[in-house]
């Protein structure tokens, strides 16, 4: 049986890769690089594979950066060998300038620096115009081998290195070769003297390997655009593709930095190359031209944008989502052109369309429900939605949703899952979901307090001391650790507020539930130290923090107060209940009724609903009382998956309507969302 395939992905692994290898009229293009970003279990890995499949019969690389510390001028070796696999219609791409520069890293010519003739010696010894090279194969493995002298993690190229030099330089004169080599801008030195440079600086400072790196780069980017040229490029009629995955890791990130830094030295000249890279992170560069999720806008961002940024002709555009590629890349005449020198595809979120394929993937009834279900619980996370919906099809039911309450201690193994990174061992949904999003946490007192803030609504409550306990708390750097890791989402309004990807949320609020009750920042200790934050705000006149106060009042599971603030504007010589105070109330009911609640898989929704009522002291027949409660729980989806409690919140709505004034009309209308 085939396992799930995760949909959503068409936009990229069609239209976008088929715009990126074209070259009009034979000719290369300047191209951005393509991030796909998202939180791990994105399906950026997938997408990965998926392109990798897409474009087998091309000259392609796919490099996972997070195997190893590895410098960027091993990773353009790494891709040189995978890119110079012999292809059909493309043959076999040679890269002899960016072998020489191995061969001078990897020699001792750094260690002759104060005498350059011997080293100039050493070097054409190695490459001698006089004989053929294959002649020379042993003096080349001998310096490369060179006791000490190979550069950590190079030493697994040396071997194919000297063969695809031997392949690339054959009888040509060294004289030849370095004239032709990477130049360093600006600077009036002869060839032969930057070789023995950067055989120094590969093996001197931060500065220094940088450079060496860059000149890498730059030799990188000059063979493959002669290979491109002349007759023989001419049969190579699509681009070259470079798949990275992890490049938000440190390796990752000064790939990329160099990468950009080789293009530039450049200068306009485009290489036929398509980078197509997946992070699970925010990288600086970005922020040069992007607005990075989690943070507020500033009016001011036009003025720090580069003329040379380019992004569709939209003012600082979040990360696109799949579906957005169609409109950017269909439309324009030259989308290429339009976008650079990144575009950012955002894969956090599963859209409702995608997550009912998957649905229905599985063969299950009410499709519909079902991944509203999903939807909700999991905020869209692919890795999520897989392992959900597999947990839900065990149940064997005629409704999928019968088991739902306790879907995330339902174990689910991986043999057919299509998102088996980082996670590939089987466990409950939770288990697994905790270990994708948390098992790289940096530090155990940071995420601690990460957990104590997921029972804030908002971020913010991140900037109150108070809630934080660790020894050394430090709100704004696990803020920013939150933003980086794209785990922050923008929620509109009148005043946008910053909150927890729901997912991630989701996992923390589990752990805080799980915390005994002794420990200070427990469930109960949590939220009552956020609810005296909200009150003291409202002491001090902010009137909005009193329902925020009541939010984390209800996640005690205490009614008083909520109802007697709902039930202001229905009191004896109140206001007239109009439109603007039945949206004012309406808010205040959604905000408060959102209150996180601790997993109750024991009784049904409507024996909970009986129970909280009963354990405040309140009669069966309070309908303020009723109503709070059922919303409490069926805005939780795991609280009430079958929807059995639409029904009273119907009859709620309606009975409070009666009676009143012109608002009336906006609780009928919100009854009928339950009907």
């Amino acid at each position: 049986m085939e396992g799930p395939k995760l949909h959503g992905l068409e936009p990229i692994t069609g239209l976008l890769i088929e715009q990126l290898v074209q070259r009009p009229e034979g000719r290369s293009r300047l191209l951005p690089v393509v991030v796909a970003v998202g939180p791990p279990g994105s399906g950026k890995t997938v997408l990965l594979h998926a392109l990798a499949e897409r474009c087998a019969k091309l000259p392609l690389a796919r490099v996972d950066l997070s195997l190893g510390d590895r410098a960027p001028r091993e990773v353009f070796g790494e891709l040189a060998f995978e890119l110079g696999r012999h292809r059909r219609q493309f043959g076999r791409i040679a890269f002899p300038q960016l072998w020489l520069c191995v061969v001078a890293v990897g020699s001792t010519l750094h260690t002759h620096d104060d005498n350059r003739r011997t080293a100039l010696q050493n070097l054409r010894q190695v490459v001698s115009s006089a004989q053929p090279m294959e002649a020379r194969s042993k003096g080349v493995t001998d310096i490369l081998d060179a006791a000490g002298q190979v550069p950590e993690g190079l030493s697994p190229w040396v071997g194919m290195a000297v063969e695809s030099l031997l392949q690339s330089l054959n009888r040509l004169n060294i004289r030849r070769r370095i004239s032709q080599g990477p130049r360093l801008t600006g600077d009036q030195i002869r060839r032969e003297d930057m070789l023995i440079d950067l055989a120094k600086w590969a093996h001197g400072d931060d500065e220094s390997r940088a450079e060496a790196d860059a000149i890498f780069g730059m030799a990188f980017l000059h063979d493959l655009r002669h290979a491109y040229a002349g007759v023989r490029g001419s049969r190579r009629t699509l681009n070259s593709v470079l798949l990275l995955d992890n490049a938000h890791t440190p390796a990752g990130r000064l790939f990329l930095q160099t990468l950009r830094e080789a293009r530039r030295r450049n200068g306009a000249e485009p290489d036929p190359l398509v980078v197509v890279a997946a992070s699970a992170q925010w990288l600086p560069a970005w922020s040069e031209c992007w607005h990075r999720p989690g943070i507020h806008r500033f009016s001011d961002d036009t003025e720090r944008r580069e003329p040379e940024h380019r992004t569709g002709g939209l003012e600082w555009p979040v990360p696109r989502n799949p579906p957005d590629v169609l409109a950017d890349w269909a439309a324009a005449d030259n989308p290429a052109t339009s976008w650079f020198p990144w575009y950012l595809v955002d894969l956090s979120r599963l859209s409702a369309q995608t997550t009912g394929d998957l649905t229905a993937d599985q063969r299950m009834r009410s499709v519909p429900r079902v991944a509203a279900f999903v939807r909700g619980l999991t905020g869209g996370n692919a890795a999520a939605t897989v392992d959900v919906i597999a947990a839900l099809g065990q149940s064997g039911a005629d409704d999928a949703l019968t088991g739902a309450r306790t879907v995330l201690t339902t174990p689910v193994g991986t043999r057919h899952d299509p998102l088996p990174e980082p996670v590939d061992v089987p466990g409950t949904v939770l288990e697994r979901a905790r270990e994708r999003l948390l098992g790289d946490f940096p530090e155990a007192e940071n995420l601690r307090d990460l957990v104590t803030s997921a029972a804030g609504r908002t971020v913010d409550v991140l900037y109150q001391p108070e809630v934080l306990d660790s020894t050394l708390p430090d709100g704004e750097a696990l803020l920013q650790e939150v933003r980086n890791r794209l785990w922050i989402r923008t929620v509109d309004g009148a005043e946008p507020e910053m909150v927890l990807d729901i997912w991630l949320r989701r996992i923390l609020l589990c752990e805080l539930a799980d915390r005994e009750p002794d420990d200070p920042r427990s469930w109960d200790g949590a939220h009552t130290i956020c609810r005296e934050v909200y009150r003291r705000k409202f002491t001090e006149g902010e009137t909005a923090a009193e329902a925020e106060a009541l939010y984390h009042d209800l996640a005690l599971g205490r009614l008083d107060g909520a109802i007697e603030y709902l039930s202001r504007p229905f009191l004896p010589g109140h206001s007239e209940f109009g439109r603007t105070t039945a949206t004012a109330w309406l808010s205040d009911l959604d905000l408060i009724t959102s209150a996180p609640r601790r997993v109750d898989a024991e009784r049904t929704p409507f024996a909970q609903v009986e129970a909280i009522v009963r354990d405040n002291g309140l009669e069966p027949e309070h309908d303020m009382a009723w109503l709070i409660t059922a919303l409490w729980v069926s805005n939780d989806p795991l609280g009430d998956p079958q929807r059995t409690l639409d029904r009273t919140i119907e009859n709620e709505f309606r009975q409070l309507a009666r009676g009143l004034g012109r608002g009336a009309l906006l609780l009928y209308e919100r009854a009928e969302r339950y009907r």
